[in-house]
Order: C-alpha cells, then sequence, then structure tokens
C-alpha cells in the first residue's frame, strides 16, 4: 500500500503547438489504492463528483461495488473527498452522470423505486438546502440495455440526454445514443449516433461540451494508444447522426494503458478523466490535463445573477428565456432556484436577448452578442421583474433607432412585438410610452426626437391592433438619465440613457362605447373606410399589400407599387422605352398579319424584357384605320394581336403570361381624315401589367 504525506502530485509535461500541456494526478484527497471512476467536473470547475470502488467507506463498505464522493476546490487545492451519502448511495453501484449549471441537480445512475429498489435507467436529484432528495426515475420511451455497464450525460441546456448502452441497432458492444426531451418527466426513444462514432467496440463515458457541439468519448474500437483511448469529434448537424471524424487526444492524455470518464468545466480549459497509467497501486485514478487548445470546444458563456422584482427589489422565482435576435426565436430556458438565483451556459454564433419569465409580471430585456466571441467568459447579469401593477414602469432598451431619426432598425421588432403580445394577453393595460434621447446638441432637438419616438412605437402597436386610446405617449428629451446600469448588459454602442420607458396607467382599460363597427381600432367618425378594416396610417382602410395605397385606389391591391404606377410595381424607363419602340415599329404586309423582319430587332427586346422581369405579364392589342368594312378590320386587328404573340411564344415565353385581343377602329389615337392620323391608328400596342391587376 502507498501511504501519502500532504499534498502529492504527478506532473507530465508536454508542449503542443506552443502550449505546455501539464497532466496531473490530483493526490490522495481525491485517489486512493482503491479504483476511482466516473469523476464529472461541475460546469464551474469548483466541485469534482466521483465514484470510488469497493472502499471500506462505501454504503455497503468494501463489498460495495461504487459510491458517489465529492470533492470541493478551495484556494486552488482539491478538498479531501466526502461520500455523499444516502438516498444516492445505497446498496447498488451508484455514479454522477451530469451536473445542472446551477449545482442543484445531479443525473444518477439506476432508475430509483420509492420502494428502495433500482432498475435499469437514469434519476435525477435535486438538493434542497444542503440535502439531497430522493432520485426521480427519469422515464425513456422503450429503454432497455443489454450491456452490464452504462454511462450518461444530459447536455447542459437539459433537452438531449446522451448514453452508453448496447441495444439490438448497437454496431457491437456499448453504443453511444442520445434520447430528446418531450416533457419534465418524459424523453424520447435512444437512437444509435452512428458510425461516425460508433464500432464493433465498446463506446462509453459520453460528454457533451457546453457548446452543445462537441463530444468527448472514450472507446475501445479505433486505433489508439492503448485498451481505451478517449476521442474527439465535432456535432455537424441537428440530426445527432452527422459527426466529424473522431480525433485521439493523443499522449497529451492517452497512454498505452485505460483512459476514460472525460469532463470538463464550462472554461474547457482543463480535463478531468480517468486512467490507470501512474496510477496508485495499479488501480485507476483521476488526473487532470490542460486540454491542448486544438480539442477545446467553441467559448461560452456563462451567465448568472438574480431575478428580482423591481418594486420590492426582493428575489423572484422566474423562468430565464435565452432568445435567438437573429431568429427571433427561444434558444433556452433555465429556472431560478435559491433566492432568485440562475446560471446558464450560451454558445457562441448567436446575438441573445434574454429576460426574466413570470406570470403577472413583465421582464426588462437584457443583451449579449456571442456571434464573435473567441474566448470563455463569466458574466454577472441581475434581472428585473415588473410587477402588472398601476404607476410601475418598464425600461425599454432593445426597442433600437437608426442614429437620431425615428426610423426603427430591424433589432426593434423583437422587443415591439414582445409588448405588442403583453398588451394583447393584458387586455386591460392602459400604458405611457415615454421617450428619451440625449444624442443631439441642443436639449430642444433632443425633446422633440423623444417625442416622436415615443409616437413611432405607438403608430407600430396601433399597425399591430391595439386600440389607440390604450396609449399615451411623452418625451422628456435628455432631462431624465438612467439611474443605475449595474449587472445589466446593453447592445454595444448603444447609449444607456436612450430608451423607450412604458408606465403602466391602468389595468382595467375596457373598450370605449364610440362605434367601430369594422375594429381596426379606429373610429367610425374618423374612418375613411368604416366597413373595412385598415390602420390609422391609411385612415382606416384597408391596404393589403402595405404600399402605401389604400386597395380601394390600388390596381395592385395584393403587390407593393408605386403610386406612379397607380399602386402597381414601378416600371423601369427602359422598359417603357422598349414598349414606345413597338408601338411604333411593329409593321405588318398590307392587309396581312405577316410580321415584316424589320420587325424583329424591337419584338427581340420585348421578349427580353419579358425573360427579365418574370412576374411581368403583357397585354398585346391589335388596331387598325377606319378604311375598309368594320368587321374585317377587326379580324385583321385580332389577327395582328394574336400573330405578335405568336412569335413572342416561340422565342420563349410562357403562353399563359400573355394576352392577345383586337379592337378594329374602335379605339383610334388620332383623326382618321389625315393619312398621317390613319398611320398613328395602325398599331399594336403593348402593355405591362400584373397578377391580379384592376
Amino acid at each position: 500500500m502507498i501511504k501519502y504525506t500532504g499534498l502529492f502530485l504527478l506532473f507530465i509535461a508536454h508542449w503542443t503547438f506552443g502550449q505546455e500541456i501539464i497532466k496531473e494526478n490530483l493526490g490522495p484527497n481525491i485517489n486512493s489504492e482503491y479504483n476511482e471512476s466516473k469523476p464529472l467536473i461541475a460546469p464551474d470547475g469548483k466541485t469534482l463528483y466521483f465514484a470510488r470502488q469497493n472502499y471500506p467507506d462505501n454504503f455497503k463498505g468494501f463489498k460495495d461495488d461504487q459510491d458517489i464522493y465529492y470533492s470541493l476546490l478551495v484556494n486552488g487545492n482539491w478538498s479531501l473527498a466526502v461520500n455523499i451519502g444516502f438516498p444516492l448511495n445505497d446498496k447498488y453501484p451508484n455514479g454522477v452522470n451530469s451536473v445542472s449549471l446551477d449545482g442543484k441537480s445531479l443525473l444518477i445512475i439506476n432508475a430509483y423505486e420509492p420502494n428502495g429498489a433500482v432498475t435499469s435507467g437514469v434519476s435525477i436529484s435535486r438538493k434542497t438546502g444542503n440535502q439531497w432528495g430522493y432520485p426521480q426515475k427519469v422515464n425513456i420511451d422503450n429503454f432497455y440495455n443489454n450491456s452490464n455497464f452504462v454511462d450518461y450525460y444530459l447536455s447542459n441546456e437539459g433537452r438531449n440526454l446522451l448514453m452508453a448502452i448496447e441495444r439490438e441497432d448497437s454496431f457491437g458492444d456499448q453504443d453511444l445514443y442520445v434520447s430528446t426531451k418531450i416533457d419534465d418527466t418524459h424523453w424520447s426513444e435512444p437512437i444509435n449516433l452512428g458510425p461516425d462514432v460508433n464500432t464493433p467496440e465498446a463506446e462509453f463515458s459520453p460528454f457533451l461540451a457546453a457548446d452543445d457541439k462537441t463530444l468527448f468519448f472514450a472507446s475501445m474500437g479505433f486505433d489508439g494508444e492503448g485498451s481505451s483511448d478517449i476521442y474527439y469529434s465535432k456535432r455537424l448537424d441537428d440530426t445527432w447522426k452527422k459527426w466529424s471524424k473522431p480525433v485521439n487526444l493523443g499522449p497529451e492524455v492517452n497512454s498505452d494503458e485505460f483512459e476514460g470518464y472525460y469532463s470538463i468545466p464550462a472554461s474547457g480549459n482543463f480535463a478531468y478523466y480517468v486512467s490507470t497509467k501512474n496510477a496508485i497501486d495499479g488501480s485507476k485514478d483521476i488526473f487532470r490535463a490542460t486540454l491542448p487548445y486544438q480539442f477545446r470546444p467553441d467559448p461560452v458563456l456563462l451567465v448568472s445573477g438574480t431575478v428580482y422584482n423591481k418594486k420590492t427589489n426582493n428575489p423572484e422565482q422566474a423562468a430565464i428565456s435565452f432568445i435567438n435576435v437573429q431568429t427571433s426565436k427561444e434558444q433556452s430556458i433555465v429556472p431560478t432556484h435559491d433566492q432568485g438565483s440562475y446560471k446558464a451556459i450560451l454558445p457562441r454564433g448567436i446575438i441573445y436577448e434574454y429576460l426574466a419569465i413570470k406570470p403577472g409580471f413583465i421582464g426588462e430585456a437584457q443583451y449579449k452578442d456571442m456571434s464573435n466571441a473567441t474566448a470563455y467568459e463569466e458574466f454577472e447579469s441581475d434581472l428585473a421583474l415588473v410587477p402588472i401593477e398601476v404607476g410601475q414602469q418598464v425600461a425599454i432598451h432593445n426597442i433600437f433607432f437608426e442614429l437620431n431619426t425615428t426610423k426603427l432598425l430591424p433589432d426593434a421588432y423583437l422587443e415591439l412585438d414582445r409588448f405588442v403580445n403583453i398588451m394583447k394577453d393584458n387586455a386591460g393595460l392602459k400604458v405611457e410610452f415615454v421617450g428619451h434621447a440625449s444624442d443631439l446638441t441642443l436639449a430642444t432637438d433632443n425633446l422633440a426626437l423623444s417625442e416622436s419616438r415615443a409616437i413611432a412605437v405607438k403608430d407600430y402597436f396601433i399597425a399591430k391592433g391595439i386600440h389607440p386610446d390604450r396609449m399615451l405617449t411623452k418625451g422628456y428629451g435628455n432631462t431624465v438619465p438612467l439611474k443605475s446600469t449595474d449587472r445589466i448588459s446593453f447592445k454595444p454602442s448603444t447609449n444607456k440613457n436612450d430608451r423607450i420607458e412604458m408606465t403602466i396607467l391602468a389595468t382595467d382599460w375596457t373598450v370605449p362605447l364610440i362605434k367601430d363597427r369594422d375594429n381596426d381600432g379606429v373610429n367610425d367618425d374618423v374612418d375613411q373606410c368604416p366597413d373595412q378594416a385598415g390602420p390609422a396610417s391609411t385612415g382606416g382602410c384597408p391596404d393589403s399589400d402595405g404600399d402605401g395605397i389604400i386597395d380601394k385606389e390600388d390596381d395592385c391591391p395584393n403587390l407593393a407599387g408605386v403610386p406612379e404606377n397607380n399602386g402597381c410595381p414601378e416600371i423601369t424607363e427602359e422598359t417603357k422605352e422598349v414598349l414606345r419602340q413597338a408601338l411604333q415599329g411593329i409593321e405588318f404586309e398590307t392587309a396581312s398579319d405577316v410580321i415584316r423582319v424589320v420587325s424583329y430587332p424591337i419584338l427581340d427586346k420585348v421578349v427580353d424584357v419579358l425573360q427579365n422581369n418574370p412576374d411581368y405579364l403583357l397585354k398585346i392589342s391589335g388596331h387598325t384605320d377606319s378604311q375598309g368594312n368594320d368587321d374585317a378590320n377587326l379580324i385583321l386587328s385580332n389577327k395582328r394581336a394574336q400573330s405578335t404573340k405568336r412569335y413572342i411564344v416561340e422565342h420563349g415565353i410562357d403562353e399563359a403570361r400573355l394576352d392577345a385581343i383586337g379592337y378594329g377602329e374602335t379605339k383610334p389615337v388620332a383623326d382618321n381624315e389625315t393619312a398621317e392620323g390613319r398611320k398613328q391608328n395602325r398599331r399594336v400596342e403593348f402593355q405591362i401589367i400584373f397578377e391580379g391587376q384592376n
């Protein structure tokens, strides 16, 4: 037996890409002459959980296959490991698979039954005060394991459960699988991660880094350094079946003996794992190694803080929602714990808006840009909850405008729409939008800008269906600076004093008795279209395509256009010139519908216009002068229109886009009594039209 006095660390130094790699045995406070296994470092790097096998201090002494122990990092040193005790440890083999970000939940091997028995599976224990609760079984659809061994790992955001088990679709021994969370107690059937990472031999001890993409695992099936090596692979998509080629971590971690059970904190700077190489008395020991740069996961942000009631300053239990600003979709949601505290890990590559959520309150959102993060960061951010009560005020910093204007930026709509939904969900709310602006030189200019911005916000709400009587506006310019910004995260370059604030004026507002029979928020006495719903900006008239031209005056009511073309899309001057040339340049053989060769170049230009503008439709109108028989003129004009259409179709334009008709002598544009007038009346006209045009 080897005995130690004081702290013993075994250092093995390597150099990789200019980086010193230090591999160290964690020493006698952690390791013994017995086997230590399954090390699991908490995301903050301050607590280490592991299993000790057949140790005298186990639940049933040396006959107990495996118990859970833990150690705390104190002043840079690991404390003497302590048995975690009942109810996590019992007469069965016990082990920790995952620890939550806040350290209040542990994923434990075995499905703990209420009667004290265990079955194959996994459970979750939650900590209240200093006491771990009895583990609650996790229900996984169609779960079974044909192996005597099992490992699990729950991803940091709590939605994906990795496992090392053997099933009918395994490639041989244990394979790596994933199960997805359906609800708090229910998980999907395990899916094999596929041949990119699984082999006919055993793959085990999966660990998914905080970036939710980087997978570390042990395998006996690849050509490695020893009997079991640790490997690294990246998840390539959301199917969980496509992975980068596994890479052996090399001699900095692996040896010619056994290595496995690899875990890293959120910082990604160190790795903890099991090895038999240079272990005490030929056992398995826990080691720590500097993680080589090439194997480090993508950097993440560890954000923590407290949710508090802005009225009372007391902590509040709530949920924290993290929203991807680019997609406007919720990325993750985490609960608060003791005294309203929370922790969350945010992967890079995303711009986040995040806030606390609780019924009866409005959360004040904050902003964090992780799109180009290059290093691990820890960040503290307290989140305010404003009670939905008269007199309470909500600061809104994430309604962004172009510099010194009232034009809303695209990033503003996420926050605007959140507050629109708050107004819709709380139909009795009446509020005042208060603008603040401070970038301009003159105080009077700041006052005018702040008032205009508050009005712009109100107009947006009205356009989204919020009754105008529910909102008042006011501007304060630069006269009321923000009082405190401690532990508040703003968008970079944001002027913290430029903001919109919402003051709650009433919670029992009701619709006024003034009639609004189309329910568009514009009262009938000022509604220019009282029986058709439309926004106030167009006098209560509908504008289906949003081009500022109301439907009843819009020739293309479902297609945004310009006033110059009566609400239809703009036609370029180049296209208009082609149509003018065609009007004057299409010639036919005398009293015939045969197009003269001289007309081909201009017709080809018409074809080019249609090919370059696939949304264009073309109306072709044939006309004659008044000479000759009326019926004959009508027939000739129609034949010439059809002949023109046929030419365009033969040159690649879909016939469905063309309409041809003859009008004979019925639509003269000049006097038929003169030769010049009759020449002008003998023509083919081209008119660009659009789908649905009136």
